[in-house]
């Protein structure tokens, strides 16, 4: 067996295999309404009760999952166009994440320096740079099918 034919069969596998967790387009509502629900639960906790911190992580985690969810739905009409946007929202995604990453500490510390703070934590969670990088990919997709 050729190289060409391993290269072939492996790229029909990860095809089948992408197509498969792409999410019909009516969950991308579904996913609307998560993210939404839930930074209007965190605005309203934030203001009303900011004891509740036992459910800011719950719904963090949701909101994470409804632009998880925006990301992964296909759209109306699904061609090679969306395919290569998608995908060079997801390059634009991780580029900036990795950036904010690297950079925010610095960022932190140099606002804490000139504000005199010194409490302020310069680590950055998981959760954070995971809204971080899907927010990104979503509006970079969104803004390059507008653009095409």
């Amino acid at each position: 067996m050729n190289t060409k034919n391993i290269e072939h069969c492996e790229r029909n596998k990860l095809e089948r295999f992408l197509n498969k967790i792409q999410l019909p387009n009516s969950f991308k509502a579904i996913g609307v309404g998560l993210v939404a629900l839930s930074f209007i639960a965190l605005t309203v906790i934030k203001f009303i009760d900011d004891e509740a911190l036992w459910v800011r992580p719950f719904l963090k985690h949701a909101m994470l999952i409804g632009l998880l969810v925006i990301s992964l739905s296909k759209e109306k009409i699904e061609d090679e166009l969306i395919e290569v946007l998608r995908s060079k929202s997801y390059a634009l995604a991780f580029i900036i994440g990795v950036l904010y990453t690297l950079f925010q500490p610095l960022a932190n510390y140099i606002v804490d320096f000139i504000l005199g703070k010194q409490d302020t934590p310069t680590e950055i969670g998981y959760v954070q740079v995971l809204l971080f990088m899907l927010l990104i990919q979503v509006g970079f997709f969104e803004l390059l099918k507008r653009n095409r």
